[in-house]
């Protein structure tokens, strides 16, 4: 995402009919799915501007404690500098620009590839190019041999910072210089999830699959929405049934968007028994126990609660058809500490992977499909009634993002 830009290589009024509600919408321009022009736009309008979730706050108990990752576009740490703070930053190192958690061991058959950036705990961040020391602040507190260079003053240079926040136990930041606070709005999400209290709950088994073929959007549509479940799921899927699903109503200014899937029995689960393998969810209603939340808080963060456990995944795109996915599940931790805990969690994977191996050759060929001369923009059901509201989300910011013609501001800046 490195080159960005203002200017939208579509028509906005192509994009209209997009928006609104599964009885009047139709598809996106196909061509958001591929363009090379396109996803430059998108990744200022949207991946430049929105929070974007990182991880989980568990992995950020000590002080010391960081993750480094990309994330839209950005290479980024974000570390915990004292008990009550986390702060996030840029990881480019502000001599050469190679980023202070690169490591750069490698085999010779992959010299040429990007290093690799690692997540841990430090003391400091050392670029491994010429030894530059930042504090976990991002202050510059090293930088030998530079006494000679006139005018060089250490106490001025420092990581750049990145707005950050945490919500429901995720960490989000923001490459905006002034984003909108994101908790004020996801109430909606909050009062659902109220019981489930996924700031409670811990990761467990996080992978990161990177270059996944087939653009972000593609992952988020498939995700949310459930008229697939009982047609491409068939028998895997019964227990909770596409008839069973259910849709918020979306309003301008939410900051997510949610919908339940009924099952047909309390307890069910997404492994091959259909069953909760752990302890039920504490402090959830019977109600709560027959039903399946899927969220998104867009661009990046899909959440799914089930009546044992939870789950998560966060897209980041790295191309027009591309982007890495990253995934784990979400536990109470005493349940992690049952005996046959680990047991139960390969059956659990063992499940999740009946439904990727049919979710991601079918979200491949969606993806061969949109750049196809015959693309469609087809019409909704109401059991995909959640892309029409991810639709008019995009839209809005794509619309904020062009400049109005009557002012100042010209393209790319």
């Amino acid at each position: 995402m490195s080159f960005r830009s203002r200017v939208c290589p579509l028509d906005l009024a192509e994009f209209e009919p997009s928006r609104g509600t599964f009885r009047d919408a139709v598809g996106l321009p196909p061509s958001v799915y591929f363009s090379e022009d396109f996803y430059r736009f998108e990744a200022d309008a949207i991946f430049g501007q929105e929070w974007l979730c990182v991880g989980r706050v568990e992995s950020l108990v000590e002080v010391g404690d960081f993750i480094a990752r990309s994330c839209g576009g950005e290479q980024i740490i974000v570390t915990r500098i004292s008990d009550t703070e986390i702060q996030a930053m840029s990881a480019v190192c502000q001599h050469r620009g190679l980023c202070v958690t690169a490591d750069l061991e490698r085999g010779e058959k992959d010299l040429f590839g990007a290093p690799v950036h690692i997540s841990g705990n430090a003391r400091n961040f050392r670029c491994p190019y010429h030894h530059w020391v930042y504090g976990l602040d991002g202050q510059l507190i090293g930088a030998s041999e530079m006494s000679e260079t006139p005018g060089f003053d250490m106490s001025s240079v420092t990581l750049p910072k990145i707005a950050t926040e945490t919500w429901q136990g995720f960490v989000f930041v923001n490459l905006s210089p002034c984003p909108r606070p994101l908790a004020p709005s996801l109430t909606k999400l909050d009062a659902v999830l109220e019981n489930h209290a996924l700031e409670d709950l811990v990761s467990v088994d996080p992978i990161t699959i990177p270059d996944v073929p087939f653009n972000w959007k593609i992952m988020i549509e498939n995700f949310m929405e459930m008229y697939h479940n009982s047609r491409l799921h068939s028998g895997i899927h019964d227990w909770a049934p596409s008839s069973g699903a259910w849709y918020s109503e979306y309003e301008q200014g939410d900051g997510g968007m949610y919908g339940l899937n009924k099952t047909l029995e309390p307890g069910g689960g997404f492994n091959p028994t259909h069953q909760a393998l752990f302890p039920l969810l504490p402090n959830t209603t019977d109600e709560e126990r027959q039903q399946v939340v899927f969220a998104l808080i867009p661009p990046s963060l899909l959440i799914g609660v089930q009546s044992d456990s939870a789950f998560w995944f966060t897209v980041d795109p790295t191309g027009p058809k591309t982007h890495n996915l990253s995934m784990a599940y979400l536990f109470p931790e005493e349940t992690t500490s049952l005996p046959l805990f680990d047991k139960l969690l390969e059956t659990a994977i063992q499940g999740v992977s009946y439904f990727n191996a049919q979710d991601m050759p079918t979200n491949v060929g969606v993806q061969q499909g949109m750049e196809s001369r015959f693309a469609p923009r087809g019409n909704y059901s109401w059991q995909e009634a959640v892309i029409p509201q991810f639709n008019s989300w995009l839209v809005d910011r794509y619309e904020r993002q062009v400049p109005d013609p009557g002012s100042d501001t010209g393209a790319g800046d």
